[in-house]
């Protein structure tokens, strides 16, 4: 009887504190911010990049304007449960936005263009954190892509434009994903000396116990070399 007495009297007195757990660790599962800024000096480190001349592992029309195309995939999975995406032939899913010639849906060889610039980079770092301010999910997307291409001495085009991930993290209990996404082209020259745009939206879904969080990031690149997030 007394050994029963003493056990409940001990459950009655802990409870509280068991409480106060439980609340410590919900307030850490919880998203309550998601900071994006942009990465000092990217580099090629744990990336992919397909120089002119390699063919696109997913060879499509994603989008299509009069005078320019989109060839490649028009959505992928750059993230998947927390995993980044790679195709099984190695390489990362790319764009490029080239001339229409005659024949619809035809563009011309890389062996037909020249002027190419190097790989421009772009990087942004996200990070979803907590009630605490404590970094629960965080993950790195780089933007490449060349630029300045031109069919037989006219326009400027756009190549190996894509988006991969590296320098994932996660906290237990918590799921996410990321897909990148052609929205549209454009030629933002003239007629005469074309200039082809196009817009990438990001998106990134981070799933805790207690939230999901949905955000997305654009991107306008250019043939001209620009590139600016919005």
């Amino acid at each position: 009887m007394l050994k029963s007495l003493f056990v409940a009297s001990l459950l009655l007195l802990s409870k509280p504190i068991f409480a106060e757990i439980s609340d410590i660790e919900l307030a850490e599962h919880q998203i309550t911010s998601v900071e994006v800024y942009q990465v000092p000096n990217p580099s090629f480190d744990k990336a992919v990049v397909t120089l002119p001349g390699v063919k696109n592992p997913i060879d499509e029309i994603a989008a299509q304007i009069d005078g320019i195309i989109a060839i490649g995939k028009k959505i992928w999975t750059i993230i998947d449960a927390g995993r980044p995406v790679i195709t099984t032939s190695g390489l990362v899913p790319s764009i490029s936005v080239f001339p229409e010639l005659d024949t619809p849906g035809k563009t011309p060889g890389m062996h037909q263009m020249a002027n190419w610039s190097a790989p421009k980079v772009v990087s942004y770092r996200v990070s979803y954190k907590n009630y605490f301010g404590g970094e629960v999910v965080g993950f790195t997307y780089t933007v490449f892509f060349q630029y300045g291409g031109s069919y037989k001495g006219r326009g400027k085009y756009i190549t190996s434009l894509k988006v991969q991930a590296s320098e994932i993290t996660a906290s237990w209990g918590f799921n996410f994903d990321a897909t990148s996404e052609l929205v549209s082209i454009a030629n933002v020259g003239s007629d005469e000396e074309p200039v082809a745009s196009a817009i990438l939206q990001i998106s990134y879904k981070v799933k805790g116990l207690l939230n999901e969080n949905r955000t997305s990031q654009s991107f306008y690149v250019d043939g001209r070399g620009a590139v600016q997030a919005f």
